[in-house]
């Protein structure tokens, strides 16, 4: 009991330490208007599943719905970084010669009860989902790191709003100089993480989505990666972050058939090799590998 108890520690730790690898990522910023490319060229086709039923189209229209991620954000002001669905939607334009049209709704620091409560109930959204013929869809990451912060809110028994997990966790740091069971007690907390209310918040999301698309309308979701797996930790604590993504991963692909959408899995990719020096955001070179995936009939139902 007290090795498993150990082992147990050992993993909700990490947990705590990938929220601080984002530090600085997920800052809210307010909402943005969409961008949009328009392109045209003329080449030969593939196989590529994202192409399905885009054979003879002259114009695509995508949405993009997500965090920090789908948004292609960058750290450094002074650089960047173009968004895997920009990357997807050029490449399929130059294999298929359609015209395309891309509307990005991303935004830095959205969580899943943020999309369905700040996205997905603006009529410019909802619009655009009625018209795209692809939907790419990014989400997930901040539902963990906010946990942390309310975890050590609660612990501390403070009022203070923490700007991000890695300033909770500093904090916290702090305070267990002089009470070391403070460790203990916000890997308990975190030991309770409610993996329900992501699903349930999932759910709601693709109800949405799915009732709003139109019928022939692709779905691609990417799961999440591990930005730790480069940072040279021991073994046994890299499993354990993996474990904690791997929960909510399991209830990404638990509901593919059901909603139709098909999974780019960064989980087992090596984007995590690909990002900015926060340890978390794919660099250009991220972005690139997560577009190859999707064009690469890597994805899975």
């Amino acid at each position: 009991m007290l090795n498993r108890s150990i082992q147990t520690t050992v993993v909700l730790l990490m947990t705590v330490l990938l929220a601080a690898a984002a530090v600085t990522v997920y800052v809210a910023v307010p909402a943005e208007e969409p961008t949009e490319d328009m392109q045209t060229e003329e080449t030969a086709g593939n196989d590529s599943i994202i192409a399905a039923g885009l054979e003879g189209k002259q114009e695509v229209l995508a949405t993009v719905l997500g965090d920090s991620i789908a948004k292609g954000y960058s750290g450094d002001e002074g650089v960047t970084i173009e968004p895997y669905s920009s990357l997807v939607m050029k490449r399929m334009s130059e294999e298929y010669g359609f015209r395309y049209e891309i509307s990005n709704y991303a935004r830095n620091g959205l969580d899943s009860r943020g999309m369905n409560t700040k996205v997905l109930t603006d009529e410019q959204v909802r619009a655009s989902l009625g018209r795209a013929d692809i939907i790419f869809i990014t989400i997930g990451s901040n539902d963990l790191l906010n946990e942390c912060k309310s975890a050590v809110q609660d612990i501390l028994n403070t009022e203070t709003r923490y700007k991000s997990a890695g300033e909770a966790l500093e904090v916290l740091k702090e305070s267990a100089k002089e009470n070391p069971f403070l460790i203990f007690s916000i890997i308990g907390a975190l030991e309770q993480w409610n993996y329900r209310t992501f699903e349930s918040n999932w759910l709601e999301m693709m109800d949405t989505v799915c009732l709003l698309k139109k019928d022939d309308a692709r779905i691609v979701v990417t799961n999440i990666y591990n930005p730790v797996a480069n940072l040279n930790i021991p073994p046994t604590m890299d499993n354990g972050v993996e474990n904690v993504i791997g929960n909510m991963n399991q209830i990404i692909d638990n509901h593919t058939q059901e909603y139709g959408y098909q999974v780019a899995d960064l989980f087992r990719s090596e984007v995590c090799d690909h990002v900015q020096s926060d340890g978390l955001h794919p660099d250009q070179d991220g972005q690139q590998l997560i577009a190859d995936l999707i064009c690469g009939e890597k994805l899975h139902f």
